[in-house]
């Protein structure tokens, strides 16, 4: 099911009505009906299907994670020049040496232009008095929505830190192009030694760390799908690759997430790092000197296939693992919602496919030309004020001489015996190429100094305020059109979360959060009158964000200037 985008909100009304029964109203003493109850959370870990149809589904499988695999190659090794470039990492091999201490400089063109995208998404985003905007679509929830808004607002930032789940996402958007979040519900129960009531003896119990809608950021290097799709629900397939331990897979079993570990016994193997992931380690400074030899590498797959030879296909969810060609899970998708839980966000979005172009894809060529001129310059200004010396044999100066302040030679034809040279002459249009390049670098990025937060040196003088302003609107322009593809990712999420409390409740935990508040009460008021088939014409999903245009500073600007226009133009009435 997708989201229309209309007028900065996203709208969900593709959805049945309720009938009146479903409505749910709070009385005078603001009590509402109870919350929904919790259905079984996970069915068996492995589908019931013949050993033909399964050995099918195997070949199907691995033939797709190889193959998308490989088509990834290219973009990892592109990736990974572009977290290089982030880091401006200087080049090693000798052949950056023209001569002796030339110029290894690498001016950081990408993350000048990064960084300034990565705050103003993750300020604008998170330094709000509520993340998420809820906006009311039928009466009979108007006075419900402020106590959901609450409810969610509380729980991304509070209860699973939803800025710091974020956080590296929003900084690998503007570089590789694209972020990826998973929504998935999460029971974690662990097996605990404990204390009886009377503190006389010890027992075993079971402590419930989390229960709950869950936000997952996936790097985008690990996740595999065909780009050929604008949208993840029309993808046929999308895996995400794993690292994981023998020890950790023994515990998802225990807990009845996943059944056959036992088959691929003795499978870890050196950790491998793909070209992104090296990159990251190296640019980092923190690469492992040591080898792990204990890691294992599985698949999570949500795919259409056509299990049961019906001519439709059936909604998958798979845990594969590649060398073994083992089934850890296999189920079909037991959410309400049908829908995969992966939200991806395109920075600039692309024809026919759902990779985004970043700012880094369009920065590394001119910081590849930048650093070369300022190679240039360096070594050039270096080169011109080395001097170097032509001495007649014979004249008794050493071979090297030693000079400081002083130093007197004593030769017998001073014009000709002991000549001083110079190796090159100083050119000083490198500072307006190096400007130029950076001209180009803003046009095709969108980030000016103005949205940096200093004053252009490209104008030479101080602007206006009336033309500052307007270019500062401009500039933030393609902001707002990145911050529109971040709210769509936002809602669809926020989206998932709810379907996911309609399907499993929410465990009590808005009496928790908000005790006897009202706010309570209208949470379960909602969940008490939501299903899967009417939540999506309840309420439009936004993020509350403001706008650069609606940004104070601006006003005071734009206010100042007209201020200033209606003095100069009382003042020539009065003349």
């Amino acid at each position: 099911m997708t989201a229309p985008y209309s007028g900065g909100e996203f709208e969900f009304r593709d959805a049945e009505l309720p009938s009146p029964g479903q409505s749910v109203e709070l009385g005078e003493s603001g009590a509402a009906m109870p919350a929904v109850e919790a259905r079984n959370e996970l069915p068996p870990p492995i589908l019931e299907v013949s050993d033909e149809m399964m050995d099918q589904l195997k070949i199907w499988v691995d033939q797709w994670i190889k193959d998308l695999d490989n088509a990834q190659q290219d973009k990892m090794k592109q990736w990974a020049e572009f977290e290089k470039a982030y880091r401006a990492v200087q080049p090693q091999s000798l052949e950056f040496e023209p001569f002796k201490g030339s110029c290894r400089d690498v001016i950081p063109a990408v993350r000048m232009a990064c960084d300034p995208i990565h705050a103003r998404l993750d300020t604008g985003i998170f330094r709000q008095d509520t993340i998420i905007s809820l906006k009311a679509l039928r009466k009979d929830v108007k006075d419900l929505v402020p106590g959901l808004s609450k409810f969610i607002d509380f729980y991304l930032r509070r209860y699973i830190n939803f800025r710091q789940i974020a956080a590296p996402r929003l900084m690998e958007f503007p570089k590789l192009g694209t972020m990826v979040f998973k929504t998935v519900y999460d029971r974690e129960e662990v097996q605990i030694l404990k204390y009886s009531e009377d503190r006389t003896k010890t027992e075993k119990g079971v402590d419930i760390r989390f229960a709950g809608p869950r936000i997952f950021g996936i790097s985008r290097g690990d996740c595999l799908f065909p780009t050929t799709y604008q949208s993840v629900q029309d993808c046929p397939v999308f895996f995400e690759r794993q690292r994981t331990t023998y020890e950790r897979l023994l515990v998802l079993q225990k807990a009845g997430k996943i059944a056959n570990v036992d088959k691929i016994r003795g499978q870890q193997t050196v950790g491998e790092r793909t070209p992104l992931e090296e990159a990251r380690e190296k640019a980092n400074k923190n690469e492992l000197r040591t080898t792990f030899t204990n890691e294992i590498v599985v698949y999570e797959g949500w795919c259409d296939y056509d299990i049961d030879n019906d001519g439709v296909p059936e909604h998958l969810v798979l845990t594969f693992e590649p060398t073994t060609r083992t089934f850890l899970q296999l189920r079909l998708n037991w959410y309400f919602h049908q829908r995969k839980p992966y939200s991806l966000a395109p920075y600039t979005v692309a024809n026919e496919t759902m990779d985004g172009v970043g700012v880094a894809e369009r920065a590394l060529p001119f910081q590849n030309a930048i650093t070369t001129w300022q190679r240039e310059a360096t070594n050039n200004a270096m080169l011109a004020n080395i001097r170097m010396f032509i001495a007649r044999k014979g004249s008794g100066i050493e071979e090297v001489p030693r000079l400081y302040t002083g130093k007197t030679f004593f030769v017998d034809e001073p014009t000709k015996d002991f000549i001083p040279f110079a190796v090159a002459d100083i050119y000083p249009s490198t500072l307006v190429e190096r400007q130029n390049l950076f001209g180009m670098l803003e046009k095709d990025t969108g980030v000016t100094d103005y949205l940096t937060g200093r004053e252009s040196p490209v104008i030479g003088s101080r602007a206006t305020a009336t033309s500052t302003l307007a270019l500062i609107q401009e500039g933030t322009r393609r902001v707002e059109a990145v911050l529109d593809n971040v709210r769509q990712c936002f809602a669809e999420i926020v989206q998932n979360m709810i379907s996911i409390w309609i399907q499993y409740g929410t465990n009590g935990l808005e009496d928790i959060i908000f005790e006897d508040d009202e706010t309570a009460a209208q949470v379960k008021a909602f969940f008490a009158s939501a299903t899967q088939a009417n939540v999506n014409g309840m309420f439009a999903i936004g993020l509350a964000v403001t706008e650069a245009a609606s940004n104070k500073q601006a006003q005071q600007q734009m206010q100042l200037a007209l201020i200033q226009v209606m003095m100069q133009y009382l003042e020539k009435m009065q003349q």
